[in-house]
This record gives C-alpha cells, sequence and structure tokens, in this order.
C-alpha cells in the first residue's frame, strides 16, 4: 500500500503539473499537451496486457519491483534530462519509462496490498488499498505543490517538481523492495 501511496503521488504530481508546463514552456494547446502523453498511455495499456503471464513466471513481488525501479528511473530521467532540452528528450523519453513502470506497478501492488487476507475481507483490503492511492495522489500533489510554491518560471517549476517526483519515487521504491521481508505472492 504504501509504495502505491508514494506511486500516485508522484504520477498525480506530473499528471497535473506536465501539461501545465508543456503550455508554458512549448506553447502547446491544451489538446497537444493532453495529447503528449499518448505514449505513457498506449504503453501502460499495452504492458498491463501482460501482467499475468509475467506475475506467473517471474512471481508478482519481482514485477512489482522491476515496475517501480522503472518508474523511478522514468522519474530521474525527467529531472536530469530536464524540460528545456525539448519535448522529445525532456518530456517523451522518460513518459516511456512511466507508462512502462506503471503498467507493471498497478496490478501487482493491489495484490501484495490484499496478500494474506481471507476471502471475507478480500474486498474491504482492495478497497482500502484504491482508497490508499488516491489519497496518495492528493498528499503528493499538495506536497510538491508547496515545495516548488514560489518558484517563478514554469521550466524551473517543473524541474524543481521533478526533484520532488523522484524523492516520492525513491521512498515507492523502498517500500516495494520491503515486500521482499514478507511472502505477498
Amino acid at each position: 500500500m504504501i509504495s502505491r501511496f508514494f506511486m500516485l503521488g508522484a504520477s498525480m504530481s506530473y499528471f497535473f503539473l506536465m501539461p501545465q508546463a508543456l503550455q508554458r514552456v512549448f506553447v502547446f494547446t491544451p489538446l497537444m499537451a493532453s495529447i503528449s502523453f499518448l505514449p505513457l498511455t498506449v504503453i501502460q495499456f499495452i504492458v498491463s496486457l501482460y501482467i499475468p503471464r509475467l506475475t506467473a513466471r517471474f512471481s508478482n513481488t519481482s514485477v512489482l519491483i522491476s515496475g517501480v525501479v522503472v518508474d523511478t528511473l522514468g522519474f530521474v530521467l525527467g529531472n536530469v534530462i530536464g524540460i528545456n532540452s525539448g519535448y522529445w528528450w525532456g518530456v517523451a523519453f522518460p513518459i516511456i519509462f512511466l507508462g512502462m513502470g506503471q503498467g507493471l506497478i498497478i496490478g501487482p501492488a493491489t495484490v501484495a496490498g490484499v496478500a494474506r487476507t481471507s476471502d471475507e475481507i478480500a474486498g474491504a483490503a482492495s478497497g482500502v488499498v484504491n482508497t490508499f492511492q488516491q489519497i496518495g495522489g492528493a498528499v503528493g500533489l499538495a506536497f510538491i505543490s508547496a515545495m516548488v510554491n514560489g518558484l517563478n518560471g514554469a521550466d524551473v517549476i517543473i524541474d524543481q517538481a521533478q526533484f520532488w517526483m523522484v524523492v516520492l519515487a525513491i521512498i515507492m521504491t523502498v517500500a516495494a523492495i520491503n515486500i521482499l521481508r514478507g511472502k505477498h505472492e
């Protein structure tokens, strides 16, 4: 659950702040800013189709940890490359990793969150996992917005925000690796 909390904290911040940066830095229209997220959406969809096969072959925990590492790599690339490198390098390239990582995380994180629950409470446990995820998105966005409050320039704001997204992604990775301490298959 903690991993999904921080994954959504970083991701919701990205989904909220990056379109604004695209509109201000590259003068994208709102429609173009939303279309620029297609690589993430398409890749996340395709990767998620393979989750049952991947978890059967490698284990739920292995797929989850791979996902958080790839997702964190996407945030790191976005932060290191920066938006001033242009859309293709500064946004589209990291988005590919974010899409792959998120596609690998969502299902396995839910499974890990409800592992070892009895059949009677499995539905409630799944609801708690998803609620925790949604709260993570709100808390993460509030935290990152507070961290960039007062900065000037859309490029400076998004680059600093991406730094804080990396921090949340690292916490997500540590939380996911902590799953190795228990059996969550």
